[in-house]
């Protein structure tokens, strides 16, 4: 993250310390988030005439490669094909109740940085818990204090996992990373190829038969995070799921308390962290919508993929650019003329729209 330089968002970047890591001048924090990259690149791509897009792809081709060698070498020294995050933010789902479970074992910031408590508790009711931003503090300062060394950390951490988000969207991006280096007539290096098989592999190692879900996982014990999310559903963006379990997920969208009034919300209903509210313990996410649609269309479950698609229009349409939205209400929760909200209703839009009848 690139803080601004005005009061109060510099107050952000203190906690990180990230001075050496980041360009001069720069405030940053010092963490990395879902592997995006290769697939907005893509996306852009795509959108550009010929000349400019083998300008743009060979351009890029160089800074994406560097990144997912960078992802592979400082977070899977065990090669086992899942990259380990290393504070809650990386997952993209900041006080999901996976984490927040993981996090407990935790103790308290040092004393200087408590004081950030009260600043990022705007609308409490929304946001993370002050106890979730202690153990979000106690992260970043382990980090901070073994210089970003990630083996370093690794070693003294005392919450590391193997999220399913972050790792679904890398075994995604890995293909976007192919077709670009393809359509540059170049390839990816065999040391970093290698690694792309496990990675999908893998990712079936975090689905739990008990339950029909996937879950993320604790790097150390190897036991799963047995805590109901959204991000259940990404091993159909990262098209790894067999069709039978990509059944199963998609029967999910109508039970287990994901069929709110307005879908998905980020933890079901059934689950005991609900909070229609509360950042990523119930609201929906646009972002996340986008993941499951395009995920559904993956497996040909386009019924499915066109239904969460007008339904996620409907929410931006009536309740305008929200960060976050009520899955009960459909109220429009955190930031307005939120970017990421807008930019995933152009995509959502650029695609044909289902035949409906006159009385639908």
């Amino acid at each position: 993250m690139i803080y601004n330089s005005r009061w109060p968002y510099r107050l952000e970047a203190i906690p990180w310390g990230a001075g050496r890591q980041a360009p001069p001048g720069t405030r940053t924090s010092g963490i990395t988030q879902p592997p995006m990259l290769a697939i907005a690149v893509e996306k852009v791509a795509h959108a550009l005439e010929p000349k400019e897009r083998q300008i743009f792809i060979r351009r890029m081709l160089p800074v994406i490669l560097h990144f997912h060698e960078w992802v592979y070498r400082e977070r899977d020294p065990r090669q086992t094909g899942l990259p380990v995050s290393l504070h809650s933010w990386e997952s993209g789902m900041d006080d999901t109740p996976y984490w927040t479970e993981a996090m407990n074992q935790l103790s308290k910031p040092p004393l200087k940085w408590r004081w950030l408590r009260e600043y990022r508790r705007v609308h409490s009711e929304e946001r993370a818990t002050s106890r979730d931003l202690q153990h979000m503090l106690t992260l970043a300062y382990t980090m901070k204090a073994h210089q970003y060394d990630s083996r370093a950390i690794m070693e003294h951490a005392a919450v590391i996992v193997q999220d399913l988000v972050f790792c679904s969207v890398l075994a995604a991006a890995n293909e976007s990373l192919d077709r670009l280096a393809e359509a540059a007539g170049s390839e990816v290096p065999p040391d970093l190829r290698r690694h792309f098989a496990p990675t999908r592999r893998a990712l079936e190692q975090l689905w739990d038969p008990q339950t029909q879900q996937y879950y993320s996982r604790d790097y150390r014990s190897g036991e799963l995070l047995r805590v109901p999310t959204i991000a259940t559903f990404m091993p159909l963006f990262a098209g790894t799921a067999s069709l039978a379990r990509a059944g199963q997920l998609r029967d999910q969208l109508v039970a287990s308390g994901f069929n709110t009034p307005h879908p998905l919300p980020s933890v079901p209903t059934t689950s005991r962290f609900f909070e229609e509210k509360r950042y990523w313990r119930g609201p929906i996410w646009i972002n996340m919508n986008w993941f499951v649609i395009v995920g559904l269309e993956r497996y040909g479950f386009t019924e499915e993929a066109d239904w969460l698609r007008l339904r996620t229009l409907g929410l931006t349409d009536q309740f305008g650019f929200r960060e976050y939205y009520n899955p009960i209400s459909g109220e429009g929760l955190g930031a307005n003329h939120f970017s990421w909200s807008a930019a995933l209703t152009i995509d959502l839009l650029s695609r044909p729209l289902p035949e409906t009848s006159a009385t639908d």
